[in-house]
């Protein structure tokens, strides 16, 4: 979905007011600085929150000198603990207006807006300017962009010689039952979910090359069913503070993911490649 009224009108799945209920709980008002590490159990929306960011940022070797490219960065969670745990500037590219605002907004309280650059655009249009980066990555939001090899092209295309790819992103384990590729596209957005071989195949053909795939399925598939059941845990404290109408749109989008994983269609896989 690259256009941005189609965007506009799909309710978030992930509710932004959970950032600001989560600073207020810890004191912190709408227009108070905020320490960078008090975000991070709020602005990581992928699996394994910062654990997972800091084992990408040493996989790629990033460190100060290092000039990245994060792919549907959302609330720039990820672009934020790069820049403050390894010096690295950050372009960080979201293509919905309102999660991009919030993101600039917490970056700047954050006092990281010297090392995060956030930015609204469409992935497969907004202008990227060529051999400008050491490393792209991208934590589930590929899934929703969809002209893949297009995205692939322009990645590779960004990065200078020897630059890093690290991308962890949603795939297809097995064909997926009529219903459930229903609920793919409707309520997870996932238009361009597919096999790993054709991740892997995508990236050869915009010319990545020391493919590496890595099948995160076994670990993501429990992660999601242990999600899903402490937000069912939570209902009443969330439906109290939020109402039960956000409760419920955000326990649809938990339990479809968990339902899927548990079908045997969906999968995750990590990604990581290099251009010559």
């Amino acid at each position: 979905m690259s256009d941005q009224a189609t965007i506009e009108s799909i309710p978030l799945y992930t509710h932004l007011d959970r950032i600001n209920t989560g600073l207020a709980a810890l004191g912190i008002g709408p227009e108070d600085p905020i320490r960078p590490d008090q975000l991070f159990p709020l602005d990581q929306w992928h699996y394994h929150g910062t654990d997972a960011i800091g084992a990408a940022a040493k996989q790629i070797n990033l460190g100060p000198n290092s000039r990245v490219l994060e792919i549907g960065s959302g609330l720039g969670g990820p672009a934020r603990f790069l820049a403050h745990t390894t010096g690295c500037h950050v372009t960080a590219l979201e293509l919905q207006a309102k999660v991009h605002a919030l993101a600039t907004d917490l970056t700047q309280r954050c006092g990281l807006d010297g090392r995060v650059l956030h930015v609204c655009g469409d992935a497969l249009s907004h202008p990227i300017p060529d051999a400008a980066f050491d490393a792209v990555v991208s934590w589930l939001a590929v899934l929703h962009i969809p002209d893949r090899p297009r995205l692939y092209a322009r990645l590779a295309r960004a990065l200078r010689p020897g630059g890093a790819c690290y991308i962890e992103d949603l795939c297809m384990c097995a064909p997926f039952a009529p219903h459930d590729l229903r609920d793919l596209h409707d309520i997870v957005f996932g238009v361009s979910v597919t096999s790993i071989d054709a991740h892997e195949d995508d990236l050869r053909a915009a010319g990545f090359i020391d493919v590496v795939a890595t099948d995160e399925t076994a670990d993501w598939a429990p992660y999601t069913t242990a999600r899903l059941a402490a937000w069912q845990a939570g209902r009443a404290d969330y439906g109290r503070v939020h109402g039960e109408g956000a409760y419920a749109a955000q326990e649809t989008f938990y339990a479809a993911i968990a339902r899927l994983f548990e079908s045997g269609s969906l999968g995750g896989v990590r990604l990581t490649a290099r251009v010559p």
